[in-house]
């Protein structure tokens, strides 16, 4: 194993076939993972978005398809979602099962193009030389863990997340085509990332995020400095900016509510809400560590008085302390902090959503940071530990070999005085 800070050219560039059998592992552990979901019938937001939603009957009259209907259920304001759900029901009707391979389809997918981000990113020069050695196992290892965290359960079983699963897929598109530009001249991949995120734009709004992430990511793994990204970017980020006109028009029109669903002054006021999700973020964390009870409906309590949030309120502005100081003076572990809050907030803390307070479905792409960290520090332990070990056998052999020279003279002396002995005295000449 590579030590931190070396680096084995042979194994900077995994093999083409290597890359692909871990594939066909994620892809077979998703479908062993959640194939018992295809039993489970509609439930929670199911119902009001594919049972009672007639707008996905006819594929046909597409501008029916992409005019979702404006009743707050899971497809209002996100016509790409419910083109995903007419698809289904020209193949399948209303039979769930098919609804719930189209989600586990979708969640490989997104998991791929984790793979591939992660991996693409340890192989850029900013981080070649320490991890570059290594990037197809961790690569692996946090594709892996994402895939299969129970934290992503309700996010994968219950069909109208599906909201979720296509933003985190063309998020991860639009960032896995971003770091191909970076790498290739080619107009292709521009194109690709700008369509990926309008994609996004269209399936839910807390892609509202992934221009800012974009740049971020540019700044701390290539240019170096915003003003390097942009000055060699400017299209593209120009490009990517368009789409929030995309995501305002959807938006508005929603009324700006999303059928009463979200917003500000339909239920809860912004301060607490903004207390809930003190206690809530807390909480995805514990789950991060221990996704144990997992809980499909929280309720729609919010918190009013700051004392009962306290500790968590204090926990949760070191965090947030800690991601500023390291995005200005670390800004690879800074844009790992960044993530997870960037992508949280749209939902978890700007914007209150009356009628889920808690919601474990929107760990779904934040969850990327914490597993991240986790298998680069394993890495780096076990290259520790490795390096350790190896340094103390090499001290103990230099002090295996001591020993013996030691006592050397003594057995020298001995043999002079056996040489000086006698015939007589000697045993073989007698």
């Amino acid at each position: 194993m590579a030590q931190p800070g070396e680096h084995d050219s042979s194994s900077a560039h995994d093999s083409a076939a290597a890359v692909w059998i871990a594939g066909a592992i994620l892809l077979i552990a998703a479908f062993a993972a959640y194939w018992n979901s295809l039993r489970v019938p509609f439930f929670f937001d199911d119902p009001i978005s594919i049972l009672d939603n007639p707008t996905i009957r006819n594929l046909a009259a597409l501008g029916e398809v992409l005019t979702p209907p404006n009743n707050g259920s899971g497809v209002t304001g996100r016509p790409l979602v419910n083109l995903s759900l007419a698809i289904n029901y020209v193949l399948g009707g209303t039979n769930p099962a098919g609804y719930h391979v189209a989600n586990i389809f979708i969640h490989v997918l997104t998991t791929l193009a984790l793979f591939g981000v992660v991996r693409r990113t340890l192989l850029l020069p900013a981080l070649r030389v320490r991890f570059g050695g290594a990037a197809l196992p961790i690569a692996f290892l946090t594709a892996a863990l994402w895939l299969l965290h129970p934290l992503q359960t309700e996010s994968v079983t219950c069909v109208i997340q599906r909201t979720e699963l296509l933003m985190g897929l063309f998020y991860l598109l639009m960032l896995y085509c971003f770091v191909c530009t970076t790498e290739a001249s080619s107009p292709l991949w521009p194109a690709l990332a700008v369509a990926a995120c309008f994609a996004g734009m269209a399936s839910k709004e807390v892609m509202v995020s992934a221009p800012l992430i974009v740049l971020l990511y540019d700044r701390a793994f290539v240019a170096g400095s915003f003003a390097g990204a942009w000055r060699r970017r400017r299209a593209l980020y120009a490009g990517l900016a368009a789409s929030w006109l995309l995501l305002a028009y959807l938006v508005a029109s929603t009324g700006g509510a999303r059928g009463e669903a979200a917003g500000f002054g339909i239920g809860a006021t912004w301060w607490s809400y903004a207390l809930k999700q003190c206690e809530a973020i807390i909480l995805y964390l514990r789950l991060t560590v221990w996704p144990n009870p997992l809980v499909v409906f929280y309720g729609i309590d919010v918190v009013t008085n700051p004392a009962e949030v306290w500790l968590q309120a204090l926990l949760l502005m070191a965090l947030v302390a800690a991601t500023l100081w390291a995005a200005w003076r670390r800004p690879i572990l800074g844009f790992i902090g960044l993530w997870f809050f960037a992508i949280l907030a749209p939902s978890s803390i700007v914007v209150p959503l009356v009628t889920q307070t808690v919601s474990e479905h929107r760990m779904y792409l934040p969850l990327v940071a914490p597993l991240v960290l986790a298998a680069g520090g394993l890495y780096l332990a076990l290259c520790r530990r490795t390096y350790v070990v190896a340094a103390t056998r090499r001290a103990g052999s230099r002090l295996g070999l001591a020993r013996p020279q030691s006592r050397l003279p003594q057995r020298t002396e001995h043999l002079d005085r056996h040489r000086r002995q006698s015939p007589a005295q000697c045993p073989r000449a007698r």
